[in-house]
C-alpha cells in the first residue's frame, strides 16, 4: 500500500488520479460487456439450437418452436428466431421484414459501447503525456531556482514524476486496447451468428412454404 501510494505521491496526484479514474470507467465499462456478450446474449450451441428449431419447422410444429425461442431468452438470437417464426404464414416479404428488423432491433445491443474503449485507451495516453511535461516543467522551474546539491535531487524528483505518470497511463491505455480488442472479437463472433442464422431461418420458412403450396396443388 506504502509502494502504491508513493507512485501516485512521485507521478503527481492530479495526473495519477486522473488516469486512475480513467481505468476504472473502462474497468466498470469491460466487466459490464463482458457479462452481456458471455452470458446474456450469447447462444454457446447456436448450431444445435438452429437444429432442433429446423426440425419443429419442417414438422410443422412452428407453436413448439415458438416456445423453445421463448424459453431460451434473453439470448439474442432466439428472439430474432421467433419474431420470423411468428410471421411464417405472412407473404416472404413480410417474413423477411420481421427477421431484418428483429436483427436490427439486437445488433446494436451487441455492438454497445465497446468501442468508447478506444477513447479511454487514448486519454490515458495523452493523461499520461500531460504527466510528462508536468514533470518536466516542475524541474526544468525548480532547477532554475536552486544552487548546488539541490539542483540533482529537483531534477530527478521532476524526471521520477514524468515517468511515474507516463508508465502508469500507458499500462492503463494498454489495457483499455486489450480490452477493445477481445470485446470487439466476440461482438463479431455474435452478430455474425445472428445473421447467419437469421438467413437460415428465411431459407427454411421459405421452403416450408413451397413445400405446403406443392402438396395443396397435388
Amino acid at each position: 500500500m506504502e509502494s502504491i501510494h508513493l507512485y501516485f505521491q512521485h507521478g503527481g496526484y492530479e495526473v495519477m488520479f486522473s488516469i486512475l479514474a480513467t481505468l476504472v470507467i473502462s474497468l466498470g465499462l469491460v466487466i459490464e460487456r463482458s457479462y452481456r456478450l458471455w452470458m446474456e446474449y450469447d447462444l454457446i450451441n447456436s448450431d444445435g439450437f438452429m437444429a432442433m428449431v429446423q426440425k419443429m419447422v419442417m414438422n410443422n410444429s412452428i407453436e413448439n418452436a415458438i416456445r423453445l425461442c421463448k424459453k431460451a431468452r434473453p439470448k439474442l438470437l432466439p428472439y430474432v428466431l421467433a419474431e420470423g417464426l411468428k410471421r411464417s404464414n405472412d407473404s416472404t416479404q413480410e417474413i423477411n421484414n420481421a427477421i431484418d428488423y428483429a436483427v436490427l432491433t439486437v445488433v446494436p445491443k451487441v455492438n454497445k459501447a465497446v468501442s468508447f474503449l478506444a477513447t479511454t485507451a487514448n486519454v490515458a495516453t495523452l493523461l499520461g503525456l500531460l504527466g510528462t511535461i508536468f514533470g518536466l516543467m516542475r524541474s526544468f522551474a525548480a532547477v532554475a531556482k536552486a544552487t548546488g546539491a539541490q539542483k540533482q535531487t529537483l531534477l530527478a524528483e521532476g524526471i521520477s514524476e514524468a515517468l511515474n505518470a507516463t508508465s502508469f497511463g500507458l499500462s492503463v491505455a494498454l489495457f483499455c486496447l486489450f480490452a477493445y480488442g477481445v470485446l470487439s472479437a466476440k461482438q463479431k463472433t455474435v452478430v455474425d451468428d445472428i445473421n447467419k442464422n437469421a438467413s437460415k431461418l428465411n431459407d427454411l420458412l421459405y421452403t416450408r412454404k413451397m413445400k405446403l403450396k406443392g402438396a395443396k396443388k397435388a
